[in-house]
């Protein structure tokens, strides 16, 4: 079974190096995908993909309108690992769902200005939890302890869900138009621009912030690598997505390389790597579509 093994070296206050892997071979550093299948069917500006261990299926978020209009026509689909659709509406009367994160039995859902709760066994809405001042909410990822982090691209804040309670968490000009987010276990992954940007949501990188300080440092060299989207670590880096561009990238951190993986189209979203299965689920939202990619590895020549 694949396991994650982080290790840290801060020098100097400046960039960290991050070492990763999830397979015991430390010399894998170049990947190739191939395509194994895509969905179209019933899709409607997809935008986050999240494979759930637990029931075996796929969730995807479905904008269905404007990212940003509150008209109750999102909604949430069930997809297996074969592509088949399980269920088209499986949870409705979303506005415009974007990032998810599973927790505890739970699927919490971006929708602009509100962190939705759903039950994964019956699929009913439990709880919405406003989030003061957001616009526009984005990424959704869970630490070990529980908490949850969801992004807002307009705000330059990150919000967090204690318990039952909704806070700013952290608001800061050195992370400008915050996306893609991952939870690891002392610090949080942070893909957004900084101060300098001139067009912060195509000039992301990736940040640590550290939970106990709240410090910002970030990963590698600090050139911007593109529309940053999703952000899911594996052997030394991190797989990513540019949602202008429509590309697939894996960023190696260890030796700040940035292999091209795929080119798809705009709107390549907020996918899903499951180590387990060596997949990824892609969402693309301009063109309605769900592909489902095998990640091969190989080794450095």
């Amino acid at each position: 079974m694949a396991m994650r093994y982080w290790s840290l070296l801060v020098a100097g206050g400046g960039a960290i190096l991050i070492a990763c892997q999830l397979t015991p071979n430390p010399n894998v550093t170049r990947w190739t995908l191939v395509e194994l299948w895509q969905l179209h069917d019933s899709l409607a500006r997809p935008e986050s993909a999240l494979f759930d261990a637990a029931s075996g299926v796929i969730y995807v978020s479905n904008i269905n309108g404007g990212p940003l209009e509150k008209d109750g026509n999102g909604f949430i689909s069930r997809i297996s690992p074969e592509g088949r659709l399980l269920e088209a509406r499986w949870v409705s009367g979303l506005h415009a769902p974007k990032g998810m994160a599973l927790s505890r039995g739970h699927l919490y859902v971006a929708d602009i200005d509100t962190l939705v709760e759903i039950d994964v066994a019956t699929g009913q809405i439990t709880a919405r939890y406003g989030a003061p001042g957001a616009r526009f909410l984005n990424d959704v990822t869970v630490d070990t302890t529980g908490n949850v982090y969801v992004s807002d691209s307009q705000t330059h804040r990150i919000y967090r869900l204690q318990g039952d309670a909704m806070e700013v968490w952290l608001e800061s000009p050195l992370l400008r138009s915050p996306n893609g987010l991952y939870a690891l276990p002392t610090y949080l992954v942070v893909a957004a621009a900084d101060n300098r940007a001139e067009n912060p949501g195509a000039q992301r990188y990736l940040h640590a912030v550290f939970y106990a300080e709240r410090t910002i440092r970030p990963f590698g060299a600090t050139r911007p690598l593109g529309g940053l989207d999703a952000v899911e670590p594996a052997n030394g880096g991190f797989f990513l997505s540019d949602w202008g561009a429509g590309r697939l990238f894996f960023y190696d951190v260890t030796i700040d390389s940035l292999q091209l993986l795929a080119e798809i189209s705009q709107g390549t979203a907020d996918f899903d790597y499951v180590p387990e299965q060596q997949r990824l689920y892609v969402p693309v939202m301009m063109s309605d579509r769900l592909i489902a990619y095998e990640v091969r590895p190989s080794k450095e020549e």
